[in-house]
């Protein structure tokens, strides 16, 4: 059964955002959360920081903006992680409050205030932006988010995961709810296949590369990523097999797929940008 139906959705879309004379703009964000999602009950990649400062490193090599969703309940903890986050005044907004899908989907509203409050309360100011986890963002959500002060939100995939969500009827651009808040749709291509990079490395530099010389990109990309991506935690307990198998694909190579397709995106004439830059530009 679906988590969500996109069509469930359209009667809240307020219009859509003309990007047509804005120069081709991709973002990377950086999913911080449990491990795995919390799929495993671990926090390890959380407990130190030279996981996130490595990450940081690597985009500041690349001339690489960063933009980080934080599950705000983590905040309570004080992780290493998130402090260097912090600290080197990286582009944060909110991923939830608990990133537990079962309490989201009962209580996605309340999460949603919940998450706004927990980071305000942490960094002093409220966050800008908003990513539901798993991309599911239920009806009335929308609403939720500017009562609550967010100006833009970005966990819509304008495709299908089996189980999940469909929703390949809404725009693969930014549109803007009647709510008022901005929806930046995470990356996929015009035939919609989600571009993250865990697909990157589940299907491979090879396969994406007959993709793209065959599908064509939306002038903007919001591309997904997740700790786990770049440096697998020890503990694979708790995942069910078809995970474990999915993600041991390209294990430790996040990094240099990822860095193979900025690469490609700046021979297209992409420009990279954080979540905030993005949002300054299109409600401009």
């Amino acid at each position: 059964m679906l988590r969500l139906r996109g069509s469930d959705l359209l009667p809240s879309i307020g219009r859509t955002i003309d990007v047509t004379n804005l120069t081709p703009t991709a973002v990377l964000t950086c999913d911080i959360e449990p491990d795995y999602g919390g799929r495993t009950g671990t926090t390890e990649l959380l407990r130190d920081d030279k996981h996130a400062t490595e990450l940081l490193r690597w985009c500041h090599q690349q001339s690489l903006p960063l933009s980080a969703f934080i599950v705000t309940s983590l905040l309570t903890e004080r992780f290493p992680a998130i402090a260097s986050l912090r600290e080197a005044n990286a582009d944060l907004h909110c991923h939830a409050f608990t990133h537990d899908v079962r309490t989201y989907y009962r209580n996605s509203q309340e999460e949603i205030g919940r998450a706004q409050e927990a980071f305000t309360a942490f960094f002093g100011k409220p966050a800008q932006g908003y990513r539901a986890p798993q991309g599911i963002l239920l009806p009335g959500d929308e609403i939720a988010l500017a009562r609550h002060g967010f100006l833009c939100d970005s966990s819509i995939f304008p495709a299908k995961r089996p189980g999940l969500f469909d929703c390949r009827m809404l725009p693969l651009t930014p549109w803007s709810w009647q709510s008022g808040v901005l929806e930046l749709p995470l990356a996929a291509t015009a035939q919609r296949r989600m571009l993250t990079l865990s697909h990157l490395k589940l299907r491979g530099k090879a396969l994406w590369k007959r993709i793209l010389t065959n599908d064509s990109l939306p002038p903007i990309l919001i591309i997904d990523s997740h700790l786990h991506d770049f440096f697998p935690p020890s503990s694979t307990t708790g995942l069910p097999w078809s995970l474990r198998l999915a993600y041991a694909r390209n294990r430790t190579h996040g990094f240099a797929l990822l860095e193979w397709l900025v690469n490609m995106l700046r021979e297209r004439n992409y420009r990279f940008d954080t979540i905030s830059g993005l949002v300054s530009t299109l409600r401009a």
